[in-house]
């Protein structure tokens, strides 16, 4: 691939891209979206196209010296943060400071990308609040997250949010089909994924995911009040490690049963799926993001699971 691509996303993203060829960027972005939105790609076109040395008019060329050390991984101006493990820690912020304190090893922009955001540990947060402060000269930040209020107040109020918004469902099951899925599995993907190609793609290779969705309905319908918060909940404390996908399930039922509530279809789920649910849609959903807020703090997973049921319980969501 010569050039990114990314397309279908509306006109706010291509203006931003528009802009970026023109050198018209801040020093952060916090790049929004849910998993598989196209997060981390928007982030590498706009790298590409800062670092592109063709005309300024045009996407990045893919052509000259510096697009092919990009796409090839080998930019030495590039730098990538990710978790390890289940967080990312003020060392590896450090490091990254230490890394963007010394000057472009090409003269041009110094860039940062920093995925999975909200997994940063408040320390880590912090240490970067500090940079994004007072960022070093043509140095650009961009934040990947798909849970933006897992990041502190501080840290947002310091970047410039840009929501990546999906693909809409007839988009991303045109996509899906002409990377040879059927119809009806692309449908229910795209209902799954939100309009998300890339997690639709991941979805279509977990064999666990339709099992743990189905774990999850059969948990909610059985909530009935504080005494069952514990019978319910109890049999996901071992999903430690599929603890993103299980609230990623738990906000696909609260749009659907949201969607329900105020008469519309739901998107992803059939109707006989969620017809033993009775929570609250906008509840659920209010749940799932103090859960991870919980998570960023690192509550342990089991504590902050309690508190997500709890709350669906006792009107506090």
């Amino acid at each position: 691939m010569k050039v990114l691509d990314f397309k279908g996303h509306g006109p706010e993203i291509e203006h931003l891209v528009r802009s970026a060829r023109a050198g018209r960027i801040v020093h952060a972005y916090l790049l929004c979206g849910a998993r598989g939105c196209g997060k981390k790609t928007l982030a590498r076109l706009l790298a590409q196209t800062l670092l592109c040395e063709e005309t300024p008019d045009q996407r990045p060329c893919g052509q000259c010296p510096a697009c092919k050390r990009f796409l090839s991984g080998n930019h030495p101006d590039v730098r990538y943060v990710a978790p390890k493990g289940r967080s990312i820690g003020v060392d590896d912020v450090r490091e990254l400071i230490d890394y963007l304190a010394r000057r472009p090893y090409e003269g041009g922009w110094h860039i940062a990308i920093i995925e999975r955001a909200d997994k940063l540990t408040p320390s880590a947060q912090n240490a970067l609040l500090k940079t994004l402060e007072n960022p070093p000269e043509d140095t650009v930040f961009f934040l990947l997250t798909d849970a933006p209020g897992a990041l502190l107040s501080t840290v947002r109020s310091r970047v410039r949010m840009v929501r990546v918004p999906p693909l809409s469902r007839e988009a991303c099951v045109k996509e899906l089909t002409e990377r040879g899925l059927s119809p009806e599995q692309a449908g229910r993907l795209a209902g799954l994924a939100h309009g998300s190609v890339g997690r639709a793609l991941e979805l279509n290779a977990d064999e666990g995911f339709e099992a743990l969705l189905s774990r999850a309905l059969a948990s909610l319908s059985a909530l009935k009040g504080a005494p069952s918060v514990a019978e319910a909940a109890a049999p996901f404390y071992e999903e430690r490690e599929r603890q993103d996908d299980f609230l990623e399930i738990l906000e696909i039922i609260g749009r659907d049963r949201m969607a329900l509530q105020n008469g519309a279809e739901s998107e992803a789920l059939r109707a006989e799926e969620l017809a033993g649910v009775r929570v609250d849609g906008r509840g659920l959903l209010l749940a799932v993001m103090e859960a991870r807020r919980m998570l960023s703090a690192n509550v342990a997973w089991p504590n902050a699971l309690d508190a997500l049921y709890f709350s669906l319980v006792d009107g506090k969501s």
